[in-house]
Order: structure tokens, then C-alpha cells, then sequence
């Protein structure tokens, strides 16, 4: 019955978790966001954290997302805090939109059957995915397409080995 709802489902190579989006950057000024991720991820170790449980955004109304929660992402949040500071700082932030971490399965074009929906949400609404690791912090510069959204990673701070 979910075949009956339209989704464009993100590829799992796409999967990424993101911690801010930022729009049009010129391209002048990635290499002062490189210096900005460097300098406030450059003592984050990598780990390992849950994927538990699927929702959709937004939580009330039309739902336009479907997503798989990430349980923690402690470890790096002191860093993320600091890089929100920087990026605020040099004005590349505007407003400040709560984290929360997810990985976007899919991409809801349109509900012809809600209840589908609703009973794969309640069924893994508390589900344990498994582990995923966290290794780098990646700037992407996505493109919307017919086919998709299109990323290309432009710069990768590996995090500290553990």
C-alpha cells in the first residue's frame, strides 16, 4: 500500500546527517568554511551511534519527509555549538534551527493512502537500525535535479581516530 504514495527515495549513498545547511555560498568563500569546520571539529574523535526509529517532517500537517532518527550525536555537539558560533559570526547563519539528527530516506511527492503511512510509522516509530559510525564532517554543495538532489562533497575533515 505504500507503492500507492509517491516518495523519492535518497540513495544510500547520499545518506549524510546535516548539521547546518547554509544555500548559495559563493565559491570564494569555501575556503573560510573549510578553516571553520577544521578548526572546530579538530579534536572530535570518531563513534559509533544508534539508528533507531522513522518519522516524518513535518511531525503535523502534510508530511514532506520521511526520515530515520540518529539516537546521538553527543560526542561532536560541543564542536557543532562552536562551528554554529563561527558560522553566525562570519555571517553565513542567519537563524538558528534546532538539530535534529536524521538521515532523509525519502522525499514525499504525495499521500493517496495515509493509513500506509501512518502504520509503517507506528510499527518502527521505536525500531533499532542497527549502528552507524561517524568518521568525518563532510561541506557538500547539493543540487536539485529532475533526477534528484545531486551532492558533491568540497571539503572532509576526518575526525580522530579512536
Amino acid at each position: 500500500m505504500l507503492n500507492l504514495n509517491r516518495m523519492a527515495w535518497t540513495k544510500a549513498r547520499n545518506w549524510h546527517i546535516t548539521l547546518f545547511f547554509l544555500g548559495a555560498i559563493p565559491e570564494s568563500e569555501i575556503a573560510i568554511l573549510e578553516q571553520l569546520i577544521g578548526d572546530s571539529f579538530h579534536k572530535v574523535s570518531q563513534f559509533t551511534t544508534r539508528l533507531n526509529g522513522v518519522g516524518v517532517f513535518p511531525e503535523k500537517g502534510k508530511p514532506k519527509v520521511l526520515w530515520l532518527g540518529v539516537e546521538n550525536l553527543q560526542p561532536l555537539m560541543s564542536a557543532y555549538e562552536q562551528l554554529g558560533d563561527l558560522l553566525r559570526a562570519n555571517g553565513f547563519l542567519s537563524d538558528a534551527k534546532p538539530l535534529v539528527p536524521h538521515l532523509t530516506l525519502a522525499r514525499i511527492k504525495s499521500i493517496q493512502n495515509s493509513t500506509s503511512l501512518e502504520l509503517l510509522l507506528s510499527k518502527y516509530h521505536l525500531f533499532n537500525f542497527g549502528t552507524i559510525d561517524i568518521i568525518r564532517i563532510t561541506l557538500f554543495e547539493s543540487t536539485s535535479t529532475t533526477a534528484g538532489v545531486l551532492y558533491e562533497p568540497l571539503f572532509e575533515k576526518w575526525l580522530l581516530k579512536a
